[in-house]
């Protein structure tokens, strides 16, 4: 029982240090002894844990970029209320939310999608499993609101669902390229409009 506690620990520490570097680096730019490095163990601590850097990578799609964009982006889509002021209030308030350096940065998923997406492998799997997952919640919050009455019944719930997950992930991209807010809040202003008309 102790080994097994000792091991998800180790675990843990090399996917959350992993996600810190794929972030900042990028996921083809990181070795595995720079991940090593950050968490403090040897290399052999890797490999008794992981094949390969992409078995770590799919890990930390699942365990660390999945449990975020669960807790921002997902779960506040399933609370109680009327469907549009959720729907608006989960897109705009994380908008919101991001730090300078998030914004420098982008977002983690999508890095990683524009650096490994279309390759034919389990981390590419892996992302489209945690977009599609988004999506499935963003229809599901439209059609409460075909129900509740909040969202036209002309909306198509999987159409706005693709444009919202999307738009929001590539105006994310798009801040990396700026030293200022201005387009980031005409883009702000804009899904605010997007989800109003809906």
């Amino acid at each position: 029982m102790e080994q097994e506690l000792k091991t998800e620990a180790t675990r843990k520490l090399i996917t959350e240090k992993a996600f810190m570097q794929f972030y900042k680096n990028g996921f083809k730019a990181t070795s595995v002894n720079e991940i090593m490095k950050a968490t403090g163990l040897s290399k052999g601590a890797f490999y008794h844990n992981f094949k390969n850097k992409d078995e770590l990578g799919v890990l930390v799609v699942k365990a660390e970029l999945n449990s975020r964009i669960y807790e921002a982006m997902i779960s506040p889509l399933f609370t109680k209320g009327e469907a549009k002021t959720i729907l608006k209030r989960t897109f705009l308030t994380k908008f919101q939310a991001f730090t300078s350096d998030e914004k420098l940065m982008g977002c983690p998923v999508n890095n990683l999608i524009n650096e490994i997406g279309g390759s034919q492998n389990l981390l590419n799997e892996a992302l489209k499993e945690l977009i599609d997952t988004w999506v499935k919640a963003v229809v599901e919050i439209i059609e409460r609101g075909h129900e509740d009455g909040s969202i036209k019944p002309e909306t198509n719930p999987q159409q706005a669902a693709i444009y919202l997950v999307s738009s929001f992930e590539g105006m994310r991209g798009i801040r990396k390229l700026y030293n200022d807010d201005t387009n980031w809040n005409a883009y702000r202003a804009a899904l605010e409009n997007y989800i109003d008309q809906l």
